[in-house]
């Protein structure tokens, strides 16, 4: 008898703290079905780029790198495009980064303002149709709050002004386009992700911050709706109902929230539940291992020999590529050539063979268990069409064919691997694949059978969203 009301004072409370957030999380979710926060997705990043010109390309990668004044050993290099010259990507162990112009040897000292619009005209995002304006230079704002561009900042913002209100992003310090949004996307998503992920930016710059209101706000929910299924279980009445027919002791607005809430329970909990992890709170889904040392043992050195750097003139009779990357496998380094996100190349500078391709796939499969050498490689598969751990949503960049090799170590790892550039695309724990179904598959309903016969899944996941939304609204109605 003393549990009961303070059973009854908490849900009250909670309820009426909680109930319009519950409503706006149901709504925004339903925006964020077809509108994500902005991203310049690698698709779009590739396609834009414009084509290398080789005849500028007058100096070798290893007389570049003498150029730069780093004291730590080199662990990543690319020939990229900045203000449509040729230019070397330099990265090093210690994370420090350094660009080289491939045509006269100059460094990279960064963009100022009319060199920052100078790099969107050389882009595919310019239209000579729309007079390109110079915004601000920015370190964060609305639409550039995630940490991936932490690297990249400050920002030069530039406005397109085309029909679609397109502004685009280019880093200060690499002379990449970074991010693109428009007018319609920030509309919706002020409706939306703005919303549904607590995402104005005083709050989110301070990320730790951030991540601590999201538990305690999905933590409050999760007990007000446990305690509000543990009353309407106790109110209900199915074998003896309430003055003849009535199972719920309530009446109007009082009883829709009853009937609403038992009707809800389940999915209104798993939506709850599966946000909170969506913040991966307490590090529950961490790894013991680093990801990043079981790569470096696949691509089988640390650093790059300069000696042994492939000479890019041997590319020159090629057309249409849009980055050059120097990568290694097995200890052997060769050039990935890339002219769109599903047209990549590679070539070994020492092969006899004909067939790169060929030659990589081999190396690859040799390579593969070096990730865990003291794990036994149980199995590895070749994966060409989207499945249940490997599928692309939400932008995330996931090409095809993959190898997907599986390991006996104590995490159950998995690992894909691109097959056209030998690339490690992701690794997954077993807590990984677990978060796959407790986040995705709870929150977004990321499930085969319905994403496969679209528009199922839209009617599913809008009709769970609106009755979500009625109990919501009836919560804020009584709570009134």
């Amino acid at each position: 008898m003393k549990i009961k009301p303070a059973l009854f004072f908490a849900h009250r409370w909670l309820g009426i703290g909680m109930c319009l957030l519950f409503a706006l999380w149901f709504a925004s979710g339903i925006v964020m079905m077809y509108v994500e926060y902005p991203e310049l997705t690698e698709e779009e990043r590739i396609e834009n780029l414009s084509s290398l010109e080789f005849s500028q390309v007058t100096i070798e990668p290893s007389t570049a790198l003498g150029l730069v004044n780093a004291d730590s050993e080199l662990t990543n290099l690319k020939l990229i495009n900045i203000l449509g010259r040729p230019a070397y990507e330099f990265g090093f162990i210690s994370d420090f980064q350094s660009i080289v112009f491939a045509d006269n040897g100059e460094i990279f000292s960064g963009l100022g303002k009319a060199s920052a619009l100078d790099a969107v005209r050389h882009s595919g995002f310019f239209h000579p149709d729309y007079p390109l304006e110079y915004d601000a230079l920015i370190d964060i704002d609305q639409w550039t709050l995630s940490t991936g561009l932490n690297s990249s900042r400050p920002l030069h913002r530039i406005k397109l002004n085309d029909e679609a209100g397109t502004i685009v992003y280019v880093s200060e310090k690499s002379g990449q386009l970074v991010r693109d949004t428009n007018r319609r996307e920030k509309f919706w998503n002020w409706l939306g992700s703005t919303i549904h992920w607590i995402y104005p930016t005083q709050l989110r710059r301070d990320v730790d911050l951030w991540i601590q209101v999201i538990i305690v706000l999905s933590l409050l929910g999760i007990f007000s709706v446990i305690t509000g299924g543990v009353i309407g279980f106790m109110r209900i009445r199915i074998s003896k109902p309430y003055r003849g027919t009535n199972v719920s002791p309530y009446h109007g607005i009082m009883k829709l929230h009853h009937i609403f809430g038992l009707l809800s329970l389940i999915f209104v909990s798993t939506f709850m539940f599966s946000g909170l992890m969506s913040m991966a709170p307490w590090g529950i889904f961490d790894s013991n291992n680093s990801q990043s040392i079981q790569v470096e043992r696949y691509s089988g050195f640390r650093s790059l020999n300069r000696n042994e750097l492939p000479n890019s003139t041997t590319m020159q009779s090629q057309a249409g590529i849009k980055e050059l990357h120097w990568q290694s496998i097995a200890g052997e380094p060769y050039l990935v050539s890339v002219r769109s996100p599903n047209e990549i190349s590679v070539q070994f500078n020492n092969s006899s063979s004909k067939n790169h391709s060929m030659t990589l796939l081999g190396k690859v499969a040799e390579s593969i268990p070096n990730l865990l050498p003291d794990s036994k490689l149980l199995s590895l598969d070749l994966v060409q069409t989207y499945d249940d751990y490997y599928y692309s949503r939400h932008n995330r960049y996931r090409p095809l064919p993959v190898y997907r090799a599986k390991f006996d170590d104590d995490e159950g790892t998995w690992y894909h691997i691109y097959l056209n550039s030998g690339t490690v695309v992701n690794r997954l724990t077993s807590a990984n694949r677990t978060e796959r179904w407790i986040y995705n598959g709870l929150h977004s309903l990321d499930f085969r059978l319905l994403l496969e016969h679209r528009p199922l899944w839209d009617i599913v996941v809008i009709s769970l969203s609106l009755l979500g939304l009625l109990f919501s609204i009836t919560s804020i109605i009584i709570g009134w």
